[in-house]
């Protein structure tokens, strides 16, 4: 009898305590030990062992949207490295940008949040907003033409 069949009654009638967390650990390196064709079986006991919030999170996050459309992550302006300084690393990663010897680094438009570009690709693949102050990528700021703005302080000025 394959594995996945024999642990499947025993995972759905396990409770949430701490023996059955034990007994799903156990559960789960055993099927690593055994690793075939038992990906539902090992999806069912790593969900079990996931945290309620967690799971109802991740619930969240596959009914939404989606993230920014194909192509998104190419238009996103690249910070150039002369413009990083030492103590600057990713908010996602918590790497620092100069640890790498060519760093990939982007910043977002609206808010100019800078991110590793493999980190913010992640995010924005699940998710149209900053991942630091939730303001959403796709809205553009309206654009203040300064010309008018400065006119009008100088009348002020001299009227």
């Amino acid at each position: 009898m394959p594995m996945c069949d024999r642990l499947r009654p025993r995972i759905l009638t396990l409770t949430d305590d701490q023996g059955t967390r034990s007994e799903l650990r156990r559960q789960l390196a055993d099927m690593f030990q055994e690793a075939d064709a038992h990906s539902t079986a090992l999806l069912n006991v790593i969900v079990r062992l996931m945290p309620e919030e967690l799971q109802q999170h991740l619930q969240l996050i596959g009914e939404g949207d989606g993230g920014v459309p194909d192509g998104y992550m190419d238009t996103l302006p690249r910070v150039p490295k002369k413009r990083l300084a030492e103590g600057d690393n990713c908010a996602i990663c918590c790497c620092g940008y100069l640890e790498d010897e060519y760093p990939l680094v982007v910043e977002l438009p609206n808010c100019g949040h800078t991110f590793d570009l493999q980190c913010v690709s992640v995010w924005l693949s699940r998710s149209t907003t900053c991942p630091m102050c939730r303001s959403d990528v796709l809205v553009r700021k309206p654009e203040i033409d300064g010309s008018a703005a400065e006119l009008e302080e100088d009348w002020g000025m001299y009227g």
